[in-house]
């Protein structure tokens, strides 16, 4: 239909000029010519890019509707679970209180045996001739002042404590004084509880 045109405009245009091969020149011209089709694959190209980006434009805004709604959704169920979340760290609270209260009863039912031991591995280090004034404790530090009627009664009980390493640690002995007949000496020592 458009070449029926096309051919009557040129039969036109050559008629009142006046040949006939004129015509066909024209004809062969317009059928061949590729600046006219040029702005029509132009058009074209623009038509398909701008329905490619309007579909993108739509998928994207698709995605976007669909992750808002899927945030309200998270955020409602956040707040939804907020009493549970606080009331798992009221029992985490609970449980790191407990375990601290577990802990100070192990060890104090660990040093209430102490003394029972101490003094027992105490009468066990203790050598004829030696005896205490005063036995006085700060903390694990332990202070013995005694008496001995000997020197080598004093030495062999300082020996005594040193050979129990896993109850008595730095054990010092400063030495003796000689008062009348008998020896006052003081030992001092770290008294260690073996769990």
């Amino acid at each position: 239909m458009i070449r029926i045109n096309l051919l009557k405009d040129l039969f036109v245009h050559s008629g009142a000029k006046g040949g006939k091969n004129e015509q066909s020149e024209v004809v062969s011209e317009v059928r061949s010519s590729p600046k006219s089709t040029l702005p029509v694959v132009g058009i074209l190209f623009c038509l398909i890019f701008s329905g490619i980006g309007g579909l993108y434009y739509f998928w994207l805004n698709k995605q976007i509707a669909d992750q808002e709604e899927r945030s309200a959704a998270l955020t409602a169920e956040k707040q939804a679970l907020e009493p549970y979340f606080k009331l798992e760290e009221q029992f985490r609270k609970q449980k790191e209180e407990l375990q601290k209260k577990e802990q100070v009863l192990t060890r104090l039912k660990k040093q209430q045996q102490l003394p029972v031991y101490f003094l027992h591995e105490l009468g066990n280090s203790l050598p004829d001739n030696v005896w205490f004034v005063k036995v006085s404790t700060k903390g694990q530090k332990v202070e013995i002042r005694g008496e001995s009627l000997t020197e080598d009664a004093i030495y062999h009980f300082r020996n005594n404590l040193v050979a129990k390493s896993q109850w008595f640690r730095n054990v010092n002995f400063s030495g003796a004084n000689r008062k009348d007949k008998k020896l006052e000496f003081t030992l001092t020592f770290d008294l260690m509880n073996p769990a």
